[in-house]
């Protein structure tokens, strides 16, 4: 079995406002509630190449009050919105 590997499904510009994290996609614009910046950090790391558990200890150190569980969630409470996609790494065969 493969570990999953979120990433954002496309390029979409993300503006940070008041708080708020905003995704403008080609018909409308997705926001969530970011404070602290952790869910912008989050979008930045899902590049396709890092686990969850990965991106958790990427994050971590600039948010101490983060859990493994929160990122988590986040990424299937994205995957479930449509923004996030998960990816297995490649596999390399020898000749």
């Amino acid at each position: 079995m493969h570990t999953q590997r979120p990433r954002l499904k496309s390029a979409a510009p993300m503006l940070r406002a008041r708080g708020e994290l905003h995704v403008v996609g080609s018909r409308d614009v997705t926001s969530f509630p970011d404070p602290d910046g952790a869910v912008h950090r989050l979008f930045e790391l899902a590049d396709g190449s890092r686990s969850t558990a990965d991106l958790y200890s990427a994050m971590a150190p600039d948010f101490p009050r983060l859990v493994e569980q929160d990122v988590a969630d986040a990424v299937w409470e994205l995957e479930a919105a449509g923004l996030f996609e998960s990816s297995a790494p490649s596999l390399r065969l020898l000749a």
